[in-house]
């Protein structure tokens, strides 16, 4: 087949690390294959460094993007919402290579389930994203009739479900994730806590793209180190004028 549905689901991150300025992080995460059809999570507002997500997102991608010795990678980043009056920061970003997952030896629908380590801004390893993956045998008729105007699509934006609740995660998904966690750990995919000073000086020496933020009416500075999100245009997904309702 030439082209092939990868199910990609960003299901929780541990261990997250504020970003310098915050105290507590309300992160989304931010997924593509091609990055003119980025995807995003919900923003977790209750799990600070230990988010839960639990979203699916499907992507078109090549029959040879699955294979074993393949390099591609599904790119995720990991952002701290700034509220109303902050930019987003970058917390971490995740290379999951998809041709260790071994999907193509795998039967259909059947996820593999991964722990990867996060690198943050200053290159350090911290924190772990939990990520399940599969191929797909077949998709919604709704899901179909957005594939074929975008290469990317979400459940969440299909269902047009904006709740702000918790996602539960099923037992046998939790176990998976507790099995690839324990084996990043003893494969040294896992992650060393780095120290405070060390992360600082890491920080610091990371570059000049950092800014000074004013505390609001008090007009005193204070550094920060500042990243952008995504631009909107490249997470919104191109709709038919008129969407299908749901049968």
């Amino acid at each position: 087949m030439d082209s092939q549905l990868l199910e990609i689901n960003l299901i929780s991150a541990q261990r997250l690390k504020p970003p310098p300025g915050l105290r507590r992080v309300q992160s989304y995460a931010v997924a593509w294959v091609d990055p003119s059809a980025k995807l995003r999570t919900r923003v977790d507002r209750v799990g600070g460094e230990n988010p839960t997500w639990n979203e699916k997102f499907i992507f078109h991608v090549p029959a040879g993007f699955l294979a074993d010795d393949s390099p591609s990678a599904v790119s995720v980043e990991i952002y701290a919402a700034g509220g109303w009056y902050l930019p987003d920061s970058l917390v971490g970003t995740v290379r999951l290579l998809i041709g260790n997952e071994r999907l193509l030896r795998r039967p259909r629908d059947a996820p593999a389930f991964a722990a990867v380590g996060i690198r943050r801004p200053s290159g350090r390893i911290h924190g772990v994203l939990n990520v399940g993956a599969a191929i797909l045998s077949r998709v919604s008729l709704r899901a179909a009739e957005a594939l074929a105007w975008s290469p990317a699509v979400g459940y969440r934006d299909l269902m047009g479900d904006e709740r702000a609740r918790i996602p539960r995660i099923p037992s046998r998904v939790r176990t998976a994730l507790k099995d690839a966690n324990r084996d990043a750990t003893t494969s040294g995919r896992g992650t060393k806590e780095a120290s405070e000073e060390e992360e600082a000086a890491a920080e610091e020496r990371g570059g000049s793209d950092g800014g000074v933020v004013f505390c609001g009416p008090c007009f005193m500075p204070f550094p920060r180190r500042i990243h952008l999100s995504p631009s909107d245009q490249n997470l919104q997904i191109p709709y038919p004028e008129e969407n299908p309702t749901i049968r």
